[in-house]
């Protein structure tokens, strides 16, 4: 069974670069939502205290987070990585080769990978 490709990372704020780093996913947002229209979501999550935070992508298929991570490392990447160390990157669906080589270049980063789509829905947004 086929599947939406989600994307959980998990980052430490570098000390001194929440501010940063909030700065750097407020023209994140802009870049993705005008120059993505496959990817059907986009968040952030913070720990209260700023020293964590997550984000969550949902696309429809590996070819969405290819476009996606070849924008992020041509726009966004170097304040990404100023102000964040990524440790953890979940996968669940079937990612790309090109997806798990360009993660595994980041150090000290650990990539698992759930593969198996066993069922579910996404339910439309009223407008």
């Amino acid at each position: 069974m086929s599947g939406p490709l989600i994307m959980i990372s998990h980052s430490k704020v570098k000390p001194g670069k929440l501010e940063t780093y909030r700065a750097h996913w407020a023209t994140a947002i802009d870049v993705v939502e005008s120059a993505e229209p496959r990817m059907i979501a986009f968040h952030s999550y913070a720990a209260e205290d700023g020293t964590e935070v997550s984000t969550v992508q949902v696309h429809p298929g590996p070819e969405s987070l290819d476009a996606h991570l070849k924008i992020f490392a041509e726009q966004l990447s170097d304040v990404a990585f100023e102000a964040l160390d990524s440790y953890e990157m979940n996968l669940y669906g079937r990612p790309s080769e090109a997806t798990l080589e360009f993660l595994g270049r980041i150090p000290g980063l650990r990539v698992r990978v759930q593969p198996v789509h066993d069922g579910g829905f996404l339910r439309p947004q009223p407008m």
